[in-house]
């Protein structure tokens, strides 16, 4: 049993955010004797829970190398960096360890202290539960904190495998010096699933307020659990019940460009998404795109590119490739940049989210997706093909569903001949379909290449079997005075 030590302290909660999205405003420090004392203090509070969930320096969302998103298109060589001298290959190569001081590394040590979070979420439940407030917001406000709690340990649990949970005893002794047990993967999966599943029950399908969660993330959060542990039984029906809303909540967009565009925010194909805007910027395209490319001039810092060898893994009348700029004539030199020359040396930029006419400097305002009904299909496709051990009919349509929209033609017979040839073809669908969403990291260890992968495309890859997961920093380890034992292999 692995153990972690916890030191729980009851601070104050500030810069509360407002109720309507979560567009961030200033509010004066609130404590907790203070707080809870109405329905607007417990919407305040729940919506402070969000603040993890953005797009600012040092949050999972962040369009730099601490964040979720870039580390999960790096690790599996979709991106790579122009500062090819700044030690980004870590990621691809998958250099890091428990105790290294590259990039990679610092990325798990950065990332990993966030799973104290889930204390705060529970505090915050606890809280809320035992307010006198209107029934309908108590029960809102837990259920939106619940599905924060799940999706949280779904990052975690993605990254490092199961983290610590704090007991009720802990939370109770905030200031004690507590050893808590990591709990095994069923344990953990259970836990976050009993609080999803509670999430799902009191969430509505459509929240008023833009980028609060809903039934549909509490579910999607939910079938990443089941398919990471590889229950695709049990996820089936998940899947299942997310595509019935077909028509009535979600939709398959016809054009696959536009679901990422600024002036279609808030499409029936978002099943969420965290709210950009000047308080809460977006830094994609400054972080993708050179400042000379048509449509897109502005403070653009072209951190990171994709990699040549994965934008050519792409079919070539793929209309997804549309989304990527591998070719363009410079606003500033009136030259054409090509591939191989100049800012495309290294890579190409995978703007993905279209112009945004509202962009000021480096700070954008384009939504950042986090899921989207896509997934369902190709999801429910997965399911299907595992359960039957081989695809069906339907499950052969939903993946041509996908490939049919961006141009291409349907899957041919020696890629539906049996279960493993679907599964390949599968994963072939989604790598294309979700780069750059924080999904291919997930979807190459569930499909057993995230590892061989690394070794077959980089001659000084370091990847070994243990690598699908990140090292337990160590300090926390030697905090512990031995207590936490470091996840297998390292």
């Amino acid at each position: 049993m692995k153990i972690a030590k916890y030191i729980i302290l009851l601070l104050p909660v500030a810069a509360m955010l407002s109720g309507c999205t979560l567009e961030r405003v200033s509010y004066e420090e609130i404590y907790k004797e203070n707080l809870y004392r109405n329905d607007s203090d417990v919407q305040k509070s729940v919506t402070g829970l969000y603040e993890l969930f953005t797009t600012g320096w040092g949050k999972f969302y962040c369009a730099d190398q601490w964040g979720y998103v870039i580390c999960t298109d790096m690790t599996t060589g979709q991106l790579t960096s122009k500062w090819q001298n700044q030690g980004y290959q870590a990621f691809y190569e998958h250099r890091w360890s428990e105790t290294g001081s590259d990039l990679a590394t610092q990325f798990s040590q950065k990332i990993y202290p966030q799973y104290k979070e889930l204390t705060r979420i529970k505090n915050t439940i606890d809280d809320i539960a035992a307010a006198d407030i209107t029934p309908a917001v108590k029960v809102q406000a837990i259920a939106e904190a619940k599905c924060l709690y799940g999706w949280i340990g779904y990052i975690m649990y993605d990254l490092f495998g199961p983290v610590p949970l704090a007991t009720d005893e802990a939370r109770k002794n905030p200031t004690a010096y507590i050893y808590i047990p990591r709990l095994s993967d069923e344990e953990y999966t259970a836990e976050m699933i009993s609080m999803l599943d509670d999430a799902i029950e009191d969430l509505p399908w459509r929240n008023e307020s833009w980028g609060h969660v809903t039934k549909g993330m509490a579910l999607m959060l939910k079938l990443k659990f089941l398919m990471m542990n590889h229950d695709f039984e049990a996820a089936e029906p998940v899947a299942r019940q997310l595509y019935e809303q077909e028509g009535n909540v979600y939709a398959l967009l016809p054009d696959y460009a536009s679901v990422f565009t600024k002036s279609n925010a808030r499409n029936n194909e978002i099943i969420h998404a965290i709210p950009a805007g000047e308080s809460n910027p977006n830094y994609w395209i400054t972080q993708t795109t050179w400042g000379d490319v048509p449509g897109y001039e502005g403070e653009n810092w072209a951190t990171f590119l994709m990699q040549w060898s994965f934008y050519d893994s792409f079919e070539e009348n793929d209309q997804r490739k549309n989304t990527i700029v591998a070719e363009y004539t410079s606003t500033t030199t009136g030259a054409v940049v090509k591939r191989g020359a100049g800012n495309l040396q290294y890579g190409c930029c995978p703007i993905k989210i279209g112009q945004d006419p509202d962009r000021i400097g480096s700070r954008g305002t384009t939504d950042v997706i986090v899921f989207r009904y896509a997934d369902v299909l190709l999801s429910l496709a997965e399911c299907i093909n595992e359960n039957n051990s081989g695809p069906t009919q339907e499950a052969i349509s939903l993946v041509n569903r996908i490939r049919n929209r961006v141009g291409l033609a349907d899957l041919t017979s020696d890629k539906t001949a049996n279960k493993v040839s679907f599964n390949t073809a599968i994963l072939n669908e989604r790598l294309h379909e979700f780069y750059c969403e924080g999904l291919s990291r997930s979807d190459k260890i569930r499909h057993g290449t995230f590892v061989s992968d690394s070794q077959t495309q980089y001659k000084d890859s370091q990847s070994d079997w243990y690598k699908v997961r990140f090292p337990i920093p160590s300090s926390y380890i030697n905090e512990s005075k031995g207590i936490v034992k470091q996840n297998d292999g390292y």
